[in-house]
């Protein structure tokens, strides 16, 4: 992982130029307020390391002259270089993810050497005022209660506050970046971004191309990949590939011989006949044992023909793993369904269908379901948001192999309107193959 990095920081390296950061806060928005020493901030950067954190302030509707004002957390991890090039800024997945955590492991990436590393939290994730964290669903998910009923309430109790929903979305996260930069007197910046990370990173370059040297795109999503029609598919194809994989190699053909075959005629068969739980009344559909297989890790990855096999044989003790719903991720739920329900699931088939495409037994391809969107309210952007980006930023593009998430094809259409592109794919690699840490990071 160590040299996959340091190459990764390479390439960054060379694709970038100068600048210098400065903080002028003013009493108008937007504008960066520096956290108190002993204030409130989400995350703390090693002694070792000059950092600045603070917050940027910013508009919640940029439509109106006095509206409410929210807080974004911001961590500026400084080069110690006497000459600076211009500063990277990291852009986190989700959405709904917060980035913050990264800037408490400054020391991972290379480009401190000569580069200031931004970190910055998106409206309306975690750490930021305000979040748009849903208790409720997390606490629907987990006791296999009713979701929509837990996003109404979790949507009327956001409103009750005065948050205009409508206002968190990509369009909105890239203003907030343009004024990041602009109050930071940031000539240009560059842009690691991964995941969802890599659709914000690309719409901002679609309004603000002149103001990035370079963007490294991990595990793209571009706005042109329909995400809610394609991941089922996606899915299946990396399971083949990865079965294909095994066959190619002698020991793991030994060891799992016919995979690919075994394992699909195993998932055609319960697609008619549910699996009996042993010990239980319930029942394990196609989709479940799928769901089982570890598909997004290089790590995972390495354990998944074993998984398959497994699955195949129809192996009681992995398939009682299933014996209890899963429980949703701690991250801000209102902000993924705030961003998809406007700008990714209305411009889908999935958004008109009453179920998803006969994929894997059935298997749901949308990342929120239309249902949940329903209830959330918020209104779809205009049709453009989903157009392909037309850029000359260069860019670095980077895509596992075996991603099911953001598959390389992504990272290949992403590559057909950036004039000035190179798609890189990991051998073996899963989603987010440049933050695949190891034990010693």
């Amino acid at each position: 992982m160590d040299g996959r990095l340091a190459a990764l920081g390479a390439v960054l390296l060379a694709l970038l130029s100068a600048c210098q950061l400065t903080s002028v806060p003013d009493a108008n928005q937007p504008r960066f307020e520096v956290a108190a020493p002993d204030g409130d901030f989400p995350v703390s950067v090693p002694s070792s390391f000059d950092a600045t954190l603070g917050w940027l302030v910013v508009s919640e509707n940029r439509e109106k002259k006095a509206g409410s004002e929210i807080r974004l957390p911001v961590a500026i991890i400084h080069s110690q270089a006497e000459t600076k090039k211009s500063p990277v800024v990291y852009l986190a997945g989700g959405p709904g993810t917060s980035a913050m955590r990264t800037a408490a492991f400054p020391g991972a990436y290379p480009w401190l050497q000569d580069r200031d590393f931004i970190v910055i939290g998106q409206r309306g994730t975690h750490f930021a005022k305000p979040a748009l964290m849903c208790p409720e669903y997390r606490e629907a998910v987990a006791k296999d209660q009713d979701t929509v009923a837990a996003i109404t309430n979790c949507n009327e109790r956001l409103q009750a506050t005065g948050i205009e929903l409508e206002h968190y979305n990509s369009i909105t996260s890239a203003q907030d970046l343009e004024d990041l930069r602009s109050v930071l007197n940031i000539e240009r910046w560059s842009f690691y971004a991964g995941s969802y990370g890599t659709r914000l990173a690309l719409i901002y370059a679609k309004s603000y191309g002149d103001r990035l040297e370079a963007m490294v795109l991990d595990s793209p999503l571009p706005p042109n990949a329909i995400y809610d029609d394609e991941s089922a598919d996606n899915l299946e194809t990396a399971l083949r590939a990865v079965a294909q994989d095994c066959a190619q190699s002698p020991d793991c053909a030994a060891a799992f011989p016919d995979l690919e075959t075994r394992f699909f005629q195993t998932l055609e068969a319960t697609s008619t006949t549910p699996v009996q739980l042993d010990g239980s009344d319930r029942t394990v559909s196609t989709p479940q044992l799928v769901s089982l297989v570890p598909m997004t890790s290089e790590a995972g990855l390495r354990q998944a023909p074993m998984t398959m096999d497994r699955i195949a044989k129809l192996d009681p003790a992995l398939l009682n793993r299933l014996a209890g719903p899963s429980a949703a991720s701690d991250f801000a739920w209102g902000m993924r369904l705030s961003v998809w329900c406007a700008e990714a699931l209305p411009f889908s088939r999935r958004s008109t269908s009453s179920a998803p495409d006969p994929v894997l037994g059935g298997y749901e391809s949308a990342a929120v379901l239309p249902r949940l969107c329903k209830a959330w309210g918020v209104p779809a952007l205009d049709e453009s948001v989903v157009e392909p980006v037309v850029s000359d930023v260069p860019t670095l593009i980077i895509a596992g192999e075996f991603d099911p998430l953001t598959p390389p094809i992504w990272g290949k259409r992403a590559a057909e309107t950036l004039s000035q592109s190179q798609v890189i794919v990991i051998r073996g690699g899963g989603h987010s193959s440049t933050q695949q840490w190891g034990g010693d990071g």
